[in-house]
């Protein structure tokens, strides 16, 4: 059930931020810079908060689902307890009444048990994915905002560092402009005192 953040580097924020047109001048497409999705990531104190979240929130769900496995194997367990005490051919006729009706009780708990741990999981899932896609758009929108900020009247366009290169992908940026620590100021700068400490390490 692990989902975190981590896949934003590979989903909404790895974008490549290409014609920045409201800025540009169709003479001049000289202006290019890049920038580091990974180290802005890495470094940005509320992706790292969102991060946090994420794993609290899956690890929350999968104590839960622990409790449910362990009860549901504790079940199982009195289940076959129950089959090998009617195979005992000591047993009198009412005893193995009784544990035939508590062995139909106990398989019908155990078949409710099962389906409530299936749709557990598929509302874990949900919830965990349906969080994962809002922080992800919030960070969007504050990193494209910085981005807007620092390629204003500036570069026509700014490309992506790809984490792993891929067809199209920029692969070499040598004499750019990098403004992932143009980005980062603008987005840590209003960073908890701590957030600001642990940067700093």
């Amino acid at each position: 059930m692990k989902s975190t953040l981590t896949r934003i580097g590979q989903g909404a924020l790895a974008l490549a931020f290409l014609s920045l047109g409201s800025v540009a001048t169709a003479q001049d497409f000289t202006k290019v810079a890049v920038v580091d999705y990974n180290a802005i990531l890495k470094e940005y104190y509320k992706a790292k908060d969102s991060q946090k979240q994420m794993e609290e929130l899956a690890g929350g769900y999968q104590k839960e689902r622990n409790d449910r496995e362990a009860a549901l194997k504790t079940l199982v367990e009195g289940i076959n307890a129950l089959q090998k005490d009617m195979q005992d051919p000591a047993i009198s006729d009412a005893k193995k009444k009784e544990k035939e009706n508590q062995l139909k009780a106990k398989g019908e708990e155990g078949q409710v048990k099962q389906r409530e741990m299936m749709a557990f999981g598929q509302t874990a899932s949900k919830i965990l994915e349906d969080k994962r896609q809002r922080l992800t758009t919030e960070l969007t929108e504050e990193v494209n905002k910085a981005l807007a900020t620092v390629a204003k009247n500036k570069y026509n366009m700014v490309f992506v560092k790809p984490q792993v290169p891929s067809p199209g992908a920029l692969i070499f940026s040598e004499g750019m402009d990098d403004v992932t620590q143009q980005i980062l100021g603008i987005l840590n700068k209003d960073a908890p005192s701590g957030s600001k400490k642990e940067e700093k390490k």
